[in-house]
């Protein structure tokens, strides 16, 4: 009698492998949170590592508060835009709204607190790193099921440990990705199981599993597009004889019994109240992401003119063929031939894995459309990976007539798998080098917590967008723009303020924006004005108008490495369609005698502020201006008409910081006002001063 291996038990075990794995290269981080406790926690508590952590985070105290109204307006966001009044035309609202759609996690996360009486800071804690690895658990099982378990192994281990991956499912990131992959893959398997089923009960369980899951996936993700694929799947597959037979043109007689029409309404009755939406947003996504193109929309169309913030934001950039393999796998030639894999398995198993088809497309598309989708291709490349071991050792081999007996099949193909298994393995541990850290640190949150307790509920944070959802959260104040409201021409215009050099030029532009909002902009530019000059007329002063609800101008300290492109847009040019990229450069330097300064991160360019000389290997360039400013005077000298401007800033706590900056950006509000602390009391008022951290000024209402 052949002698039989208990490979099931051995799969499992390094099924648990890749669980133990994911939360590992997540937790380990902890480490380095704890050695840098001092800014990584405030008051006891963790922060968060992603901008939409905030806004999720955010939601759930809105709820705790009873702020949360579904279909209500939601007035922490997109100032002065935020009221019932606030239209481009009677279909199209400027509006944000709150929502259960796309925020459940939110509402889980507000329960979850609630219950366990521990905050959302502290359950995203311990919970994210263990969500985050649930997308291997569908992923094994529905794999093991049509017996290819180790296509489900390393499915999941290139999955939960993909670099993109676990950049976006990292230690405290509250956001969708923890279940964005775990959910239509779970979709897919009760999809198969259902199918696979005969008997009534089972059918009708995997039925109604699938249906609330799909409900689930909705309200979590809210993209009805990804769902009307799911089910569009599941009726091709239902209908798949029926079809097959229209096509080719055989007689095929369909009935259809009760069960058959109980199974199709549990599914697709509990989908109504949102799935219509999915087919048009299906077809817009293909025809924007699949082929570039891009149908504009009245406002597209009306703010054409204004610059496209887009262009700064790192996860909407196209990738080049190798750094998408390497944003999913360490080792790239493991990354090539997992995706020559992947698609062996769908030509072979087409049918079996139909359900997945559509989001390895989706995976796909990071090799044209952006980062973003990375992620999604991360678990079809181990699937490749694993599916070649059973591709070689149970349908190649065998047809040279070697390891055709069963025994010494199974027992070859789990020496060789698990050999790949450890090779990955090994390749992934460099995921231990990825560490998740705060995105703010614990004096920035001090500041904002400041803001909450020493201006007025009404009072509005005029600052760049990234940390538009954490002054929500921590300052409980509203903002003009966040991380969801960042595209419109208001970015523009908050941008204009901070790169114009006259204080009264920043004080109009805010006046502007906190009066007209985008409502106003898009009423001037009905009237037939071009953007430019809507621009031209707020510089002299046509639009001013007393300053109603308290505007705070708060500059942050990472602004500092994004005031590149806050100038390039403050600059833009609407003639030349460009902008100019504003230069500050904060390198590590160190005093080596008196008034000459070594810099090594500046190829050791030497400054001599004697003479105004910056010293570097191939020659030597003027310096304009000095400052600096000791903590409660500037001390200016001038030394040559061209040239960087160099500012030694002394911090409250002794702490010194050398910045270069090169004109004409020297001159704008954001350098004067945030580093040398040179404004102009006419128009604001210095409030708060903890530089580099933040520093605030209240807006003079006229």
């Amino acid at each position: 009698m052949e002698k039989r291996i208990p490979y099931q038990v051995f799969y499992y075990l390094l099924f648990l492998v890749v669980l133990f794995f994911g939360v590992y290269i997540r937790f380990e981080d902890s480490r380095i949170w704890e050695e840098n406790s001092a800014f990584f926690y405030y008051k006891g508590e963790p922060l968060y590592s992603e901008y939409d952590s905030f806004y999720f985070a955010r939601y759930a105290l809105d709820m705790k508060e009873g702020l949360f109204k579904s279909g209500g307006i939601d007035n922490f966001r997109f100032y002065p835009d935020n009221s019932s009044k606030a239209r481009l035309s009677d279909e199209l609202s400027f509006a944000p709204r709150y929502s259960y759609s796309g925020h459940i996690i939110s509402y889980v996360f507000y329960v979850l607190s609630e219950i366990t009486g521990k905050s959302v800071a502290w359950l995203t804690y311990w919970l994210i790193p263990f969500m985050a690895v649930s997308v291997a658990v569908p992923l094994y099982f529905y794999l093991n099921k049509i017996k290819l378990p180790w296509a489900g192994l390393l499915g999941g281990l290139v999955a939960v440990s993909a670099p993109m991956y676990l950049g976006r499912t990292g230690l405290m990131r509250l956001d969708h990705d923890v279940f964005n992959l775990t959910l239509p893959f779970l979709i897919a398997l009760f999809f198969y199981l259902f199918f696979q089923s005969s008997n009534f009960k089972k059918k009708l369980l995997w039925i109604l599993l699938s249906s609330f899951t799909l409900i689930f996936y909705h309200l979590w993700y809210a993209h009805p597009n990804l769902n009307f694929v799911l089910l569009l799947t599941f009726l091709l597959a239902y209908f798949w004889d029926y079809l097959r037979a229209r096509i080719l043109k055989r007689g095929i007689e369909q009935t259809f019994s009760r069960e058959d029409l109980l199974y199709l309404a549990l599914l697709i009755l509990p989908q109504l109240w949102y799935i219509w939406a999915g087919p048009y947003a299906l077809y817009l996504q293909v025809k924007t992401l699949v082929f570039n193109l891009k149908s504009p929309t009245s406002a597209d169309i009306l703010f054409k003119d204004f610059p496209n913030i887009f262009m700064s934001i790192s996860e909407l950039q196209k990738m080049s063929f190798g750094e998408v393999i390497t944003s999913v796998v360490f080792n790239k030639i493991l990354g090539v031939i997992g995706l020559v894999g992947v698609f062996l398995l769908f030509i072979f198993h087409f049918r079996k894995l139909f359900f997945l088809f559509p989001f390895f497309g989706i995976g796909l598309l990071s090799f044209f459309s952006g980062a973003r989708f990375a992620m999604y291709l991360a678990p079809f490349i181990g699937i490749g990976l694993g599916y070649l071991v059973h591709f070689l050792f149970e349908r190649a081999l065998p047809y040279l007539d070697i390891f055709k007996e069963e025994y010494k099949q199974g027992l070859v193909t789990a020496s060789v798998g698990l050999l790949v298994f450890i090779t990955a393995l090994l390749s992934q541990k460099q995921a231990l080098g990825l560490v998740s850290t705060p995105k703010i640190f614990s004096p920035l949150v001090r500041d904002m917590e400041w803001i909450r307790l020493n201006t007025p509920k009404n009072a509005v944070i005029f600052s760049w967008w990234d940390y538009g959802y954490a002054y929500q959260l921590y300052a409980r104040r509203a903002v003009f723009h966040d991380g969801g409201t960042q595209a419109s021409p208001k970015t523009y215009l908050v941008a204009r303020a901070l790169a114009a050099t006259d204080p009264r030029e920043g004080w109009l532009f805010t006046s502007f924006i906190s009066n007209y909002g985008l409502t106003g902009l898009a009423r001037i530019l009905k009237e037939g004005k071009s953007a430019s000059e809507v621009v031209e007329e707020i510089k002299q002063g046509k639009y001013a108008q007393p300053i109603k609800d308290p505007i705070y101008w708060v500059f942050t300290d990472d602004l500092i490495s994004k005031f590149g492109w806050i100038y390039y847009f403050g600059s833009y040019d609407f003639n030349r369609r460009e902008g100019q990229f504003g230069k500050i450069l904060a390198p590590s330097c160190k005093l080596i005698s008196t008034n000459m300064v070594q810099c090594p991160d500046l190829q050791d360019a030497v400054l001599d502020l004697n003479n105004g000389i910056i010293t570097v290997k191939n020659g030597s360039v003027p310096i304009k201006d000095f400052h600096f400013y000791n903590g409660s005077a500037l001390i200016t000298k001038r030394f040559f008409d061209q040239g960087y401007t160099v500012e030694i800033i002394r911090t409250a706590s002794n702490q010194t910081g050398l910045f270069l900056v090169e004109p004409p950006a020297d001159n704008s509000l954001f350098n004067q006002m945030f580093l040398l602390r040179k404004y102009d009391s006419r128009y604001f008022e210095l409030v708060h001063d903890d530089f580099p951290y933040a520093v605030i000024y209240r807006v003079k209402p006229e």
